[in-house]
């Protein structure tokens, strides 16, 4: 009976156990993280401390696109994040914005806020942080008449 135990438990290892222990060393490996981004335009800021970047993040099929900003170190690469500054549904070929760097602390994002928008922060960083504003590129219609 012990030694009938001894198979039963061995074969529910082989057959359970490793296959998880498997997956969970995969998923571990790729960075834990199914999503990945896309960079669709980036500008530098005047004194070249930061860069802008407008970016699709995508996370698989049961997701659908999202056009995201985020404002990094001019000499770091883009983190497989979400967007620090700026998040909206859609791609960016249709929803990306325009962006202008106003001064080395004040990015301007040429959309209007319309509540559509899942962040639109105001600032980044916390000291000496660059202001963040919002308003409609001149000659877009917004749809107010």
């Amino acid at each position: 009976m012990l030694k009938v135990l001894k198979w039963l438990l061995y074969i529910f290892g082989i057959t359970v156990v490793l296959p998880v222990l498997f997956f969970a060393f995969l998923f571990y490996v790729s960075g834990g993280d199914l999503c990945s981004n896309v960079i669709h335009a980036e500008l530098p800021s005047p004194d070249n401390k930061y860069k802008a970047v407008i970016f699709q993040r995508d996370c698989g099929a049961t997701s659908g696109f999202s056009t995201q900003i985020s404002i990094v170190k001019a000499d770091k690469a883009l983190p497989n994040d979400s967007g620090n500054i700026f998040v909206i549904k859609g791609h960016p070929e249709t929803h990306a914005t325009e962006l202008t760097w106003l001064s080395n602390q004040e990015l301007l994002i040429n959309t209007k806020l319309d509540g559509s928008e899942f962040k639109a922060e105001q600032r980044f960083g916390l000291i000496n942080p660059i202001s963040i504003r919002y308003a409609p590129a001149i000659g877009v219609a917004t749809g107010d008449n």
